[in-house]
């Protein structure tokens, strides 16, 4: 996936996908570039926990789905778009859940729009993190990839009640930090098969919430 700078106050944006890579190991990269211009309602929720939290990069991934909005214009008078598209940053944190009788580390996600903007909340997030990549006007985000991180979390609370866990904030973690590892059978989004990727999408990967015996925790989902 390559985001490019064109120069102009306007970012393009363009996207690569990559053939998939076997398997995945926590420092293991492959190509994603980029270059700047649910589960049911009746179910219980275990929200990540509100503090902060060693963690590491688990994946990279872009999300596109249907705009609701679409056709109209927003705002500012400008057409909507058809698609949604978010880049979504995976991490798991050193807070434990248990999961079918093992302790496991959890899991929350990042989100922000697939643009690479000097102003835009992605590069913005990316910079706090690894402030030489930030500096790259071509930057392959598929090297935080099995990086630690050092994220705050906190809880918003929606209409109907529902806790939210969003990360506000993130930097590099201190020298000497253990970070989680990435378990050796995880599976990367690019890596999955279609009906994986169907049935995450009625979970997880559609700002629904997951089940609470999963690990299903992504930024600005309640669980």
């Amino acid at each position: 996936m390559n985001f490019r700078t064109n120069g102009t106050a306007k970012k393009r944006i363009l996207t690569r996908l990559n053939p998939p890579h076997p398997g995945h190991k926590t420092k293991q990269m492959s190509d994603l570039k980029m270059s700047a211009p649910q589960g049911n309602d009746d179910k219980e929720f275990d929200a990540h926990p509100e503090g902060s939290f060693m963690a590491v990069c688990r994946d990279v991934w872009v999300e596109r789905k249907p705009n609701p909005k679409y056709p109209g214009t927003n705002p500012w008078g400008n057409p909507e778009a058809e698609q949604l598209v978010k880049v979504c940053i995976d991490f798991l944190t050193d807070e434990p859940i248990e999961i079918n009788g093992k302790m496991m580390p959890r899991f929350i996600r990042f989100k922000a729009n697939l643009t690479w903007g000097e102003k835009g909340s992605l590069r913005n997030f990316v910079s706090r993190w690894n402030p030489a990549l930030g500096r790259e006007e071509e930057a392959d985000l598929e090297r935080l990839v099995g990086s630690g991180a050092y994220l705050t979390v906190v809880h918003n609370t929606d209409n109907n009640g529902k806790v939210w866990a969003n990360v506000t904030n993130v930097s590099a973690p201190p020298k000497g930090a253990s970070i989680p590892m990435i378990p050796a059978n995880f599976v990367r989004h690019k890596d999955k098969v279609a009906s994986d990727i169907a049935r995450d999408a009625e979970t997880a990967h559609n700002d629904r919430p997951a089940p609470k015996q999963g690990i299903g925790q992504t930024a600005g989902d309640p669980f």
